[in-house]
C-alpha cells in the first residue's frame, strides 16, 4: 500500500511537471505560419520567459525576509499570467488538443 501511495505521488509530480512545461510554450499565431516563422516566434517567447526568470532569480536572491519572497513570487506570477494571456488559448508547442492552454491539462481551468 505504501509503495502504491509513493508511486501515485511520483506520477502526479511527473504529470504536473509535464503540464507546467507544456503550458510554458507558445502558440503559433496562425495556421498559415511557416516553420521558420513558428521557430522564430517560439524562440522569441523563450527569450522573454528566460528574461523574466532571471529577474525573478535576482529578486529572490535580494530578498531579506519572507515578505520580500512573497513580493517576488507575486510579481513573477503576474508576469507569467500576462505572457500566457498574450498568447491566447491555442496549443502550446504541442498543437491543438495538447496539454497546453490556461489550465495546462487539456483546457481545464487553472487551479487557484
Amino acid at each position: 500500500m505504501k509503495r502504491l501511495l509513493i508511486a501515485a505521488a511520483v506520477l502526479s509530480l511527473v504529470v504536473a511537471a509535464a503540464a507546467f512545461a507544456a503550458d510554458s510554450g507558445t502558440a503559433p499565431k496562425g495556421p498559415g505560419m511557416s516553420f521558420e516563422e513558428q521557430k522564430a516566434d517560439i524562440l522569441k517567447h523563450i527569450d522573454t520567459r528566460m528574461s523574466s526568470l532571471q529577474e525573478g532569480k535576482a529578486c529572490v536572491q535580494a530578498a531579506k525576509n519572507q515578505d520580500d519572497l512573497k513580493v517576488c513570487r507575486q510579481k513573477h506570477r503576474a508576469e507569467m499570467d500576462q505572457m500566457r494571456g498574450e498568447h491566447g488559448k491555442g496549443g502550446h508547442m504541442g498543437g491543438p488538443g495538447g496539454m497546453g492552454g490556461p489550465g495546462g491539462m487539456g483546457g481545464q481551468p487553472p487551479k487557484q
